[in-house]
């Protein structure tokens, strides 16, 4: 018999307790000092007898003990069982993206008995929740230096007269700006449909719901703005955190090159020579109040692309060029823009500026 520690699973450290996380079944449970020594012997197929064989009697009788347990377990896995053809298909699908990304795909993968909360149950618990813990607020001010305000957003901007199909077929990604600055009332614009509360549904639900031109998961939209302007009328050039309850640019104090823009986003020259560039972060908890599971990690990231894409729409019915990346070196932009990045964790950016001619 041939066996070997599972390749879908993970060790970790938890109250003095060693923790065997089985994320691809949702299993997690303690493991003895013994059974992670075991462990060590077996991270490629071992012939069990023959490990055991120098053994005396009894502490081969105790070895295999753990051993059996660890095999009913689903901690070592035997060669040639339908373990380990399962585990064989998982790795050729995952294994070129590491151990990471299949972690946190398959951790948070709901499976088939996954329970779910009825809209009554669910609203129960926001209701204890409420009682104990006020929600975090939708919006924020960075504070800092004198904030900027942006041009008040027009009732109908001419842009908006665009037909829609009109705009999505004309939706391109620009890696190529044309010269000139971005006016300032056009970026407000595009932030303000981006990141401020729709006029007809601005009131802050009593959990800490929002309404915002792009959905979110919840309606608790974690994403911030933040925007570099390197060329935009009126506007210093640097960092800004946009508030988007007083629709108004706070400045942080850093003001990039454009070797630095495209040093943090993964080299690329383009983003260094927009005029204006949107920084997306989420501040995890106002999604994490809701919903405590790790799947809504995943939503975190869904809403950052339903935030792209309106970017995308409305910089196009503007007639300005964007381009969205996520190739960002995070620790970078963390740096510039204040970022604790294990609440607020940063997303991307989408580059926009002049059409080139």
């Amino acid at each position: 018999m041939r066996a070997k520690v599972a390749e879908h699973a993970a060790l970790f450290y938890q109250g003095g307790t060693v923790v065997w996380d089985d994320y691809l079944h949702h299993r997690q449970f303690a493991i003895s000092e013994t059974a992670e020594l075991l462990c060590r012997k077996f991270t490629e197929f071992t012939d069990v007898e023959a490990l055991l064989a120098p053994l005396d009697q009894a502490d081969r009788s105790a070895l295999r003990k753990v051993l059996d347990e660890l095999v009913e377990a689903g901690v070592l896995i035997l060669e040639g069982s339908a373990a380990h053809d399962a585990e064989t298909r998982m790795l050729a699908g995952w294994s070129g993206w590491g151990a990471s990304a299949r972690h946190f795909h398959f951790a948070s993968r709901t499976l088939a008995a996954a329970p779910y909360q009825t809209s009554d149950e669910h609203d129960a618990v926001l209701d204890a929740k409420l009682a104990l813990h006020p929600p975090p607020a939708p919006f924020r001010s960075v504070g800092g230096g004198e904030a900027v305000p942006l041009p008040p957003m027009p009732d109908e901007p001419d842009w908006g007269a665009r037909g829609v199909l009109d705009v999505l077929l004309a939706r391109r990604t620009t890696r190529a700006f044309g010269p000139g600055a971005l006016p300032l009332d056009r970026v407000g614009e595009l932030l303000g449909v981006l990141g401020a509360p729709s006029p007809a549904k601005s009131r802050i639900g009593r959990t800490g719901t929002v309404y915002k031109t792009s959905p979110s998961g919840g309606g608790r939209h974690p994403v911030e703005l933040y925007a570099h302007a390197t060329d935009v009328d009126g506007l210093a050039p640097g960092w800004y955190h946009y508030d988007g309850l007083a629709h108004a640019l706070e400045p942080l104090g850093e003001r990039w090159t454009p070797g630095r823009l495209a040093e943090a986003a993964g080299d690329q020259e383009w983003v260094g020579l927009a005029p204006l560039v949107v920084a997306y972060t989420a501040v995890l908890e106002r999604t994490r109040w809701r919903y405590d599971t790790s799947r809504a990690y995943r939503v975190v990231q869904m809403d950052v692309g339903h935030l792209s894409q309106t970017a995308y729409l409305v910089a196009t019915a503007m007639g300005f060029g964007i381009g969205f990346t996520a190739a960002l070196r995070d620790e970078l932009v963390e740096q510039a823009l204040g970022c604790d990045a294990y609440h607020e964790v940063v997303l991307g950016m989408s580059a926009v500026g002049l059409l080139p001619e």
